[in-house]
């Protein structure tokens, strides 16, 4: 067992698999790193799961990563659109709203998999500092922050289908698709199956991978607030987590004009918007607390000396021994100096504008529907000029 704080992994003869939005060795390849000494176990804790190899995959493809989601996207929609077409549903060559914005669901789910992998292996570089780990066990970590369990997307993707039929059940229009025309039936299910499979292993990827960085939180023993671009590492990681959230949920409600018309709709958007909003805090909120208890040792250590300091000013003043009263003059200065040094110093773990960027995000719906709502109403005044 490689055990790293809380966590403990078994070994297993599966190989480490490289899940950045870059270019990414083979799961089948034994990869050193330039870090590992000889002799290092570089075996990973459990199998990559058959989603990370399809990640493997697509870096191994000659054209940039985001090439091939943009056209697998046009694709699935040129395919889900021809169903309809088909079955004279639509007419040739219309695209509807709805068909063509259910394939970006899961192939944008698997770009941000894929993406956020590369973000995390970058965070955890840049936390490393903050760590006391050996190269096996941050070899172990990288992978466990990457890569996916086997069993897990298993698990995941049985559900996924469980849900797409109880979703056919429930839809008239496939129950009724089933009944004229098979085939066209069974075409139409494994796109609403590949799409709530990609959604559910996206949502799972987002649980375990924030999770993990708890748990790596947890697991801080340097925590120094004067350098702070440590413990600042996944805030990143979890901002753009939260903000992949929000933006498929603001598709889903430009895509769909029924979304304020339809209670069940409202409350979906506002608790997937709250759910975005717990992805980007809630996994930062151990290193605030170590961040809090660390400035509070800052300012007890601060303040006592700060405090011996004027007790020995108001020594020299009883006794009238002016002798060293300029050294002690500058010294308190320099004390109450670094305490409001140690005051500013921010107890959240990220940068202003990672907090700013999320923010703007979170209120865009809210600015455009406010702009909107001007121009309405300029143009209501218009009129009433006009007439």
């Amino acid at each position: 067992l490689c055990r790293l704080g809380m966590f403990a992994v078994d070994d297993s003869s599966a190989n480490p698999l490289d899940c950045s939005w870059g270019k990414m060795p083979m799961a089948t390849e034994q990869t050193e790193s330039p870090r590992m000494s000889e002799g290092v176990d570089r075996y990973p804790p459990y199998p990559a799961s058959v989603v990370d190899q399809f990640l493997v995959w697509v870096d191994r493809l000659p054209l940039p990563t985001w090439f091939f989601y943009l056209m697998l996207g046009a694709a699935l929609i040129i395919i889900f659109n021809s169903l309809a077409w088909i079955d004279d549903s639509l007419q040739f060559p219309t695209f509807d709203m709805y068909r063509s914005s259910v394939p970006v669901y899961p192939v944008a789910s698997l770009a941000l998999v894929h993406y956020l992998n590369g973000v995390a292996r970058r965070a955890l570089a840049s936390f490393r500092p903050a760590l006391s780990a050996g190269d096996a066990e941050y070899g172990r970590l990288e992978y466990m922050l990457v890569t996916l369990p086997r069993r897990g997307i298993w698990a995941t993707l049985v559900l996924s289908l469980v849900f797409t039929a109880v979703y056919i059940f429930f839809t008239p229009y496939l129950i009724d698709l089933f009944s004229r025309s098979l085939w066209l039936a069974l075409l139409e299910s494994i796109v609403y199956a590949f799409a709530f499979g990609m959604i559910a292993v996206f949502l799972y990827h987002t649980i375990r991978q924030l999770h993990l960085v708890s748990r790596i939180h947890a697991t801080a023993t340097n925590v120094n607030l004067f350098r702070l671009t440590p413990l600042n590492a996944f805030s990143g990681l979890t901002a753009q987590t939260g903000l992949g959230l929000l933006l498929m949920n603001y598709f889903g409600v430009l895509t769909d004009p029924a979304t304020f018309e339809n209670l069940a709709l409202i409350t979906l958007t506002v608790g997937a918007s709250l759910v975005a909003i717990l992805c980007f805090i809630l996994p930062l909120r151990g290193m605030h607390d170590q961040i809090v208890a660390e400035k509070n040792r800052l300012r007890a250590q601060c303040t006592s000396r700060l405090e011996a300091t004027i007790e020995k000013l108001y020594a020299r003043a009883d006794s009238q021994d002016l002798a060293g009263i300029y050294g002690l003059k500058q010294l308190l200065t320099s004390l109450v100096t670094t305490r409001e040094i140690i005051e500013k110093i921010p107890t959240w773990p990220w940068e202003p504008g990672t907090l700013m960027t999320f923010v703007s995000v979170f209120l865009l719906p809210l600015v455009i529907r406010i702009i909107v709502g001007i121009i309405g109403q300029l143009g209501l005044f218009g009129g009433l000029l006009a007439g």
